[in-house]
């Protein structure tokens, strides 16, 4: 399963990079955030991996509070719908953490309870890749949509130095 998130996450930043590259100060802030998201996913795949599950667990809010906090800055200097999205998918995986980390700290957590907070966190993580994929995506079918724009009007009124 987590070969599919990866390759979902490598996807979605190399559609970042392309929108990055083609334009820097519009898609700045997409790209920086592609990366901070990478990071997070590598470095919580990192955790899994070192101290387990569900110890791992005490260290998920931190990453996904930095980041929130990273995105919520950006979206205060330039405000993108996209942005508040992350935000927003952010804070409701906050909570849920904190949910779960009280329930585990007071012992009243469950297998069945566990295994929702796994699946609620992937869910949650599937809408961050999704919004940062949709806008990379916009991007390319924009380009695209020029493209063949361009092609049309080159095919109507022809250059006059051919």
């Amino acid at each position: 399963m987590m070969y599919w998130y990866l390759a979902a996450m490598a996807g979605v930043f190399l559609l970042s990079y392309w929108a990055y590259v083609s334009r820097p100060k519009q898609y700045a802030d997409l790209m920086g955030v592609s990366v901070l998201l990478s990071v997070v996913f590598v470095v919580n795949n990192l955790l899994v991996e070192l101290y387990g599950f569900p110890d791992v667990m005490l260290a998920a809010p931190v990453l996904d509070l930095a980041l929130c906090a990273m995105i919520y800055r950006a979206w205060r200097h330039n405000k993108e719908p996209w942005k508040a999205m992350m935000v927003c998918a952010l804070v409701a995986q906050l909570m849920l953490h904190a949910v779960t980390i009280s329930m585990w700290q007071m012992g009243d957590l469950t297998h069945g309870g566990l295994y929702t907070y796994v699946v609620a966190v992937n869910g949650f993580f599937i809408v961050q890749l999704l919004t940062l994929g949709f806008v990379g995506a916009s991007h390319g079918l924009d380009i695209v949509r020029q493209w063949v724009l361009d092609r049309r009007r080159d095919a109507v009124v022809p250059h006059a130095g051919r």
